[in-house]
């Protein structure tokens, strides 16, 4: 299809993206959370700790045929602990002819990539239909088998000074402490809800070491805050992570909320991302979250200020992300 992949123009490292993706991505910010954070990070427009060292960084950049008009921007890049899902911006809503395509033009350019491997593309992230319409093509073109079962199916939720619900008295019965941001005696507790957090998110599971690793991470890109709790003067425990590790100008994405059994309905959670998104609103115009379709936690979201989280909402939209056949792929980590 060399009409439709010369509708494609590739990025990397070394090429640098040029200044009319950064404008789309920033015009995009809320969808673009996935793609626009990392790629700052990664051009030095953002701090991060420490540099971002891995070389695998490639975005494709697919415009309508004959035009400089930009559709759809695709991520094939790798954060600070492994590779991440192909990400894909959704810039136009195309007939289904149209997307399936773009799709398939988007698959071809990365399997004539000079050096790529089908085993990469573990995952895809994006819209609804985007991410089907992708998933449909890559099995086609790469020959492996996508998934049945989603990954994940999340609503795009957005949080904003206009929507945050007053506080309301915490249902905590323990004796609670002040919401804070994460310090390096946290470490260990941290490393170690990490792990819990991903035990839940199969088959993205965390060793010991590398949820250490996030946990340092977290805390050193002061991205990370906790609520600590405790029982009848008992020692103090962490009972509530929440980590905002994607931020552009004017948006923030909280991207881990996370409560270990012992601590469950007792508010922490609510308490602890309200206090967050305060914070975070002194200084960002939105707040971004993915939400499980079946997350119970939604409810949560909703008191605290969420929109979009359920279906047929006026701000609703629906995300996906879906795996391909393990066998004969190599997962990485988000």
């Amino acid at each position: 299809m060399p009409g439709l992949l010369s509708s494609i123009q590739r990025f990397d490292l070394s090429t640098g993206i040029p200044k009319a993706v950064w404008t789309t991505l920033l015009a995009n910010a809320v969808r673009a959370n996935l793609i626009l954070p990392h790629a700052e990070k990664v051009f030095g427009r953002q701090k991060f700790t420490p540099k971002i060292s891995s070389t695998e960084q490639l975005w494709l950049v697919y415009s309508k045929p004959g035009t400089s008009e930009i559709q759809f921007i695709l991520a094939c890049t790798e954060g600070p602990l492994d590779k991440y899902p192909l990400f894909i911006l959704p810039i136009a809503t195309l007939a289904p002819k149209l997307l399936k395509s773009a799709m398939e033009a988007l698959c071809s350019a990365l399997l004539n990539e000079p050096g790529f491997k089908r085993e990469r593309v573990f995952s895809v992230f994006s819209d609804k239909i985007v991410t089907e319409a992708f998933a449909l093509a890559w099995e086609k073109l790469a020959e492996i088998s996508r998934l049945k079962d989603p990954y994940y199916d999340a609503f795009l939720s957005v949080c904003t000074k206009s929507t945050l619900c007053p506080q309301q008295r915490a249902a905590v019965t323990s004796e609670d402490l002040e919401p804070r941001r994460a310090v390096e005696k946290d470490t260990n507790q941290i490393a170690v809800l990490c792990k819990q957090f991903a035990a839940t998110s199969a088959p993205f599971f965390l060793s010991e070491e590398k949820a250490l690793e996030e946990a340092r991470l977290l805390i050193a890109n002061k991205q990370l805050w906790v609520l600590e709790m405790r029982e009848h003067n008992g020692k103090p425990e962490i009972a509530t992570i929440v980590a905002v590790t994607r931020k552009s100008e004017g948006i923030a994405t909280i991207t881990k909320v996370y409560t270990p059994s012992k601590w469950r309905g007792k508010g922490c959670a609510k308490t602890l991302v309200r206090h967050v998104c305060v914070e975070l609103l002194e200084k960002y115009e939105q707040i971004v979250l993915y939400v499980g379709v079946e997350n119970p936690a939604k409810a949560v979201y909703s008191h605290v200020g969420f929109q979009g989280l359920s279906e047929g909402s006026l701000s609703s939209e629906r995300w996906l992300e879906i795996g391909f056949d393990n066998s004969k792929v190599k997962l990485g980590h988000w």
